[in-house]
């Protein structure tokens, strides 16, 4: 078509068209030129990363690979005295999961990759940890974008190893020490107990804590972005140190008979509690410690009024056993013998009040050894009153009554007994018998410790030793002891308690075959704090044996049982087969020699020489010489 302008609007040939277009080559510099700032801009981003700022990014981005974990370190174990272990711990592992990382989990199906991810990982780790697959894919989903995540925990070293092989990105694990208690129930108050928070609570955990911890170590490595283990990165490890062994003075076996018949009695005599110590008198070793109601330390919660280990808390009043302090206390202090004669009331009139016996006496003619052998409250306090205040007072805390045993046990109580000034007017005369003041089992044995050993009280001893880092054994030292009665006073002492354990006695069921056996029953009135008056009783028995070189001290007590009252019909029989078992396991010989005659009762119509004829009815009568 002509173009119809006129010719001085017409372009002139040849000329080149500008208005609102860019020419070729000149568009082409432009665009060179803003490509090369960008070159530049990211050129001198490079120089100052790889250069000025190398260190500084390279070090941030190690710092992101870099994990470090705590290497838990080895709790100690406990032992007996033969080197079982009554406590230990064994490694354990967390199983845990990276959800970013597991998310892009592939495995080979029908000889392609696909991509499973949680739902794969779940079902795969459930396969080898019997664990719940839809639970642990519900772990990895929640909460959304964690990095940390547990799905499966308290597995063996092993379980992990094929989890491990599975190859799932973002799984990895957690060590863990877990503690374990072979003996359960029937050591667990005495051992103690460390929950999964790794705190222990009560018992010799608690009691050598600071011996049984060790210092933890710690490991550090690379993760590669999927979660895996950077094997030629940085790997440093600082190992744990172990825990010190605690080696104990028990004897597990003697410690699992004396827990079972202490149970069946619990059981039998529909009792609240019950609990048994044996104890070697001549060093103060335990070998055997057990209360029942216990706790299963298998469980991974507990209560602290469960933790509570009765033998060394609980405090009541000894009753009857606490009278071979009064009578100690008498023959040592030369106010009667063997033969003095009493006679022995229905009622004795006391600071205003009126004491009698469980049941009036068959034969009110007995000896000071009757007054014993049979169990009398008239008699004892007819002799214990001519004990000064004082000196009475110091007999008991001389015998370990109302101070804490230098054991170190979590909780042990000191008891309660009062000093003189602080006596009412009637309580001198309950405490002759065993009420009034209050006590622990262990310090009522430790009565009877003194006496099989010859006068000699010795603190009690629950530690063998410990074992140091290298394995060294280091023993817990002894107590030397203390005097507290004389040799010929105990020999007495002894003689009087043989005829307790025999068929005529108070407590014929606590007799062991073969052996010569010396002890004394308890029926003491018990008083219930919660209901603040005296509920029910305890019914004890404490003795040892053989009687002429004593071995084993032995002493049980039964709270508040519903059927049944007396200490010889409940506590004797456990402590006939706890004494038993403890004997022959040890192997003591059985008695060769006959128990001595002790005279219990006189003729009345025997004149005292230098006296009126007889005794005098409420009182003493001193018997010297020979008729």
């Amino acid at each position: 078509m002509a173009d119809r302008r006129p010719p001085q609007q017409r372009p002139r040939k040849g000329a080149v068209k500008t208005a609102g277009v860019v020419h070729p080559q000149r568009r082409m510099r432009f665009m060179l030129f803003g490509i090369l700032i960008v070159f530049s801009l990211f050129g001198a981003q490079l120089v100052k990363l790889q250069g000025l700022d190398a260190a500084s990014v390279s070090a941030a981005a190690f710092d992101r690979r870099l994990t470090e974990t705590t290497i838990p370190a080895q709790r100690g174990t406990i032992y007996d005295a033969k080197g079982v272990a009554l406590a230990e711990s064994f490694e354990r592992k967390h199983i845990v999961g990276d959800p970013t990382a597991v998310v892009t989990y592939t495995k080979r199906i029908d000889g392609e990759r696909v991509e499973v991810g949680y739902a794969g990982a779940a079902a795969d780790i459930a396969s080898v940890t019997g664990g719940d697959a839809a639970q642990i894919e519900r772990k990895l989903h929640e909460p959304d974008a964690a990095r940390f995540t547990y799905l499966a925990k308290d597995v063996s070293p092993q379980v992990w190893q094929e989890v491990k092989a599975l190859g799932i990105p973002g799984i990895y694990s957690e060590p863990y020490m877990k503690r374990t208690y072979p003996l359960g129930a029937s050591m667990a108050p005495l051992v103690g107990w460390v929950g999964s928070g790794g705190l222990p609570a009560n018992g010799i955990e608690l009691m050598f804590d600071q011996d049984l911890t060790g210092t933890p170590g710690t490991a550090t490595f690379e993760l590669g972005g999927r979660g895996e283990i950077i094997t030629t990165g940085t790997n440093d490890e600082i190992p744990a140190v172990a825990g010190q062994d605690v080696r104990l003075t028990i004897d597990s076996d003697l410690q699992w008979f004396t827990y079972n018949e202490v149970a069946a009695m619990v059981e039998q005599a529909g009792a609240l509690s019950g609990y048994a110590v044996v104890m070697d008198p001549n060093t103060g070793e335990i070998l055997a410690a057990a209360s029942y109601p216990s706790y299963d330390p298998a469980k991974p919660t507990q209560t602290s009024k469960g933790l509570r280990n009765p033998l060394f808390e609980d405090v009541y009043e000894p009753g009857s056993t606490s009278k071979v302090i009064t009578a100690a206390a008498a023959l040592e202090e030369e106010i009667i013998d063997l033969d003095t004669p009493f006679v022995l009331p229905n009622r004795l009139h006391r600071a205003g009040r009126s004491f009698k016996d469980a049941h009036d006496p068959d034969n009110p003619y007995v000896t000071f050894a009757g007054v014993l052998a049979t169990s009398s409250n008239m008699g004892t306090i007819m002799y214990g009153e001519e004990l000064p205040d004082d000196v009475f007072y110091d007999y008991i805390k001389a015998f370990g009554m109302g101070s804490t045993a230098t054991l170190g046990f979590p909780g042990q109580s000191a008891g309660l007994v009062h000093p003189p000034e602080d006596w009412s007017a009637t309580s001198k005369y309950t405490m002759y018998y065993g009420q009034g003041l209050s006590s622990t089992m262990l310090q009522q044995i430790g009565v009877f410790q003194t006496v099989a050993n010859g006068g000699v009280h010795v603190e009690p001893k629950l530690i063998q030793g410990t074992h140091d880092e290298d394995g060294r054994f280091k023993p817990e030292a002894g107590d030397k002891g203390e005097r507290v009665i004389s040799q010929e006073t105990a020999d007495e002492l002894t003689a009087i308690m043989e005829y307790v354990p025999s068929p005529e006695g108070t407590a014929p069921l606590a007799a062991v075959e073969g052996y010569r056996v010396a002890g004394k029953t308890s029926t003491a009135d018990r008083y219930d704090p919660n209901l603040g008056r005296y509920s029910g009783v305890t019914a004890g028995f404490i003795g040892y044996a053989p009687a002429d070189d004593p071995q084993l001290v032995v002493a049980v007590a039964i709270q508040k049982p519903t059927r049944g009252k007396w200490g010889g019909s409940l506590a004797g029989p456990v402590f006939s087969e706890v004494m038993r078992y403890a004997l022959t396991s040890r192997g003591v010989e059985p008695s060769t020699t006959e128990a001595p005659p002790v005279k219990l009762d006189y003729d009345p119509d025997a004149p005292a020489p230098g006296g009126p004829r007889g005794a005098t009815l409420g009182d003493i009568a001193i018997k010297e010489g020979t008729p």
